[in-house]
């Protein structure tokens, strides 16, 4: 009898905690309504194998996500992707240059008077053409070996896809970030968890090819790593790495400093930082020596379980922990978490640090999803979740235009990193 009333007592505990996780109120500020969609956590399906590559794919949402195993060189790797979209990429990548071109005269206030100028006389091809030329010395040979693979491969145009990973170099997104640890999630089994909310436009191509790229270079170029993107695209935007590290970015809105053209574009550098880097430390010896260009923010979360914020510019690289970051009155400070909004910075909107003090202490990927990106509307391209200690990735993306669901209310897959990281070569 004791033993049933102690199960009861137990039951009756955890019953309890567990609605601790459940929201009394709205958070301040925010409008959004709690994702109820699942969580699906089936293995993905496999389609099929060419010499260096393997394609799986995740249907429980759509569109599917596409899961890609690349091997060897980084020409090999290309290839095999080229080979393994050769029915469907040809038609999906020129979409996506369309849509470059229908969509850039929102961005020229961005620009610089000359590259204005420049799209008004010469066209979009120019601007992109011009951001390579000047990107190009400080761009490792590997990147122009792996596009030339998925040309090759696919029977894709060179410059299309040349032009297309220019594009993110000539713009950045506006996107929302944290890194959670030690007290900050003290009621839960995590040891850190990073959240990567990406806010850009959702009415273009990009969405119909979700794609999870799972890099196997050889040995002594790296270690195997992901990036979570689109097909084709072999920059980094969100990732994470077998030496558990994780990545996220967002834009430097507002940034007042100088702002360059010539240098590393910063979609390659962050590529670099998964694939060669083992630390929070490595990466920002790599991002100071880096010739930077654009400003932007940039989250990394590592195995020691901490994470870093850092603000990219051309002229400085800054860096911030939970307590040195700028206080001010809708970011206080919290022991152990680093965030951003999605708005331009020092935000000035209350909601997103809101529901992170509504839930401090007992922040999961579970509440993060439910809560978190859908009641503050963040992640309306794409939402990365990362679970360092059970090595595991919650990820959702828009659903296809017209009329796309954003990601923060649509159903969300559960990577096992460790397996992914562990596919066998074909």
């Amino acid at each position: 009898m004791r033993s049933v009333a102690a199960l009861l007592v137990l039951s009756f505990c955890l019953a309890l905690a567990s609605a601790s996780f459940e929201p009394a109120s709205p958070a301040a500020g925010c409008s959004g309504k709690p994702n109820l969609s699942p969580i699906y956590d089936d293995a993905p399906q496999f389609v099929k194998s060419v010499p260096n590559g393997k394609l799986y794919i995740q249907r429980n949402v759509t569109p599917p996500v596409y899961i890609v195993h690349l091997y060897g060189t980084a020409y090999e790797m290309g290839y095999a992707q080229g080979q393994l979209f050769k029915d469907i990429g040809p038609k999906f990548w020129p979409s996506i240059m369309e849509y470059i071109y229908s969509q850039i005269d929102q961005y020229l206030k961005m620009f610089p008077e000359w590259l204005q100028h420049l799209i008004a006389e010469s066209g979009v091809d120019a601007a992109l053409d011009i951001t390579g030329y000047m990107t190009e010395a400080y761009t490792p040979k590997r990147f122009f070996d792996e596009i030339r693979g998925i040309a090759d491969g696919s029977g894709t145009d060179y410059t299309t896809l040349y032009r297309i990973h220019m594009f993110p170099e000539l713009i950045q997104a506006a996107c929302s970030m944290f890194g959670a640890w030690g007290k900050a999630i003290a009621n839960t089994n995590g040891t850190l968890y990073q959240l990567r909310a990406l806010d850009w436009s959702t009415d273009g191509p990009f969405q119909q090819m979700p794609a999870v790229l799972v890099y196997h270079p050889n040995e002594g170029d790296g270690h195997t790593f992901a990036s979570f993107g689109w097909a084709g695209f072999i920059g980094t935007i969100s990732g994470y790495s077998s030496s558990h590290m994780g990545v996220c970015e967002k834009v430097w809105a507002g940034y007042n400093g100088t702002l360059a053209r010539v240098g590393v574009p910063w979609h390659f550098l962050l590529r670099d930082i998964m694939q060669y880097d083992t630390d929070i430390a490595d990466a920002t010896m790599r991002m100071e020596a880096a010739r930077r260009t654009c400003a932007i923010f940039v989250g990394l979360g590592d195995y020691t379980n901490t994470f870093t914020a850092f603000g990219y510019t051309h002229d400085k690289l800054h860096i911030w922990d939970w307590k040195n970051f700028p206080v001010y009155p809708d970011h206080p400070k919290m022991e152990g978490l680093v965030y951003l909004d999605k708005h331009p910075q020092p935000s000035e909107h209350v909601c997103f640090s809101s529901l992170l003090q509504q839930y401090y202490g007992s922040i999961t990927p579970q509440n993060t999803i439910k809560y978190i990106t859908s009641q503050g509307e963040t992640g309306d391209m794409q939402i990365a979740v990362y679970d360092f200690a059970s090595d595991h990735v919650y990820l959702a993306n828009a659903g296809p235009a017209p009329n796309a669901v954003p990601a923060y209310k649509r159903p969300f897959i559960r990577l096992d990193m460790a397996r992914l990281f562990a596919e066998p070569k074909p």
